[in-house]
């Protein structure tokens, strides 16, 4: 099953400013994205084009636990600097259709 997820940063960082060691931890994030599109769970990823940081990526996992798993494995989430929202998709209907 795919899910799309969309990392956003925490809210508490637009009063607060980001962290002093963000960027260090979100290019860590970068080559946690490496191995899991390698391992074959991550299939998709962008950046989002705001100025608040994000992304959405594509995962492609058999469980709702397995794709939790692969979120946790981010630094930036261990550290709660990125809030998830994940979206199990399903077929298009159109496309599930038998073409008379």
């Amino acid at each position: 099953m795919q899910y799309l997820v969309i990392f956003s940063s925490n809210p508490k960082f637009k009063t607060d400013g980001m962290p002093s060691d963000f960027q260090q931890r979100e290019l860590e994030d970068e080559a946690q994205v490496q191995v899991l599109y390698m391992e074959g769970g991550l299939r998709q990823a962008w950046a989002l084009d705001t100025k608040d940081h994000g992304a959405v990526v594509l995962f492609e996992a058999e469980s709702p636990e397995h794709v939790q798993k692969m979120i946790d494995s981010f630094p930036l989430i261990k550290a709660d600097y990125s809030n998830p929202q994940i979206l199990p998709l399903a077929p298009y209907p159109a496309f599930a259709k038998k073409s008379v």
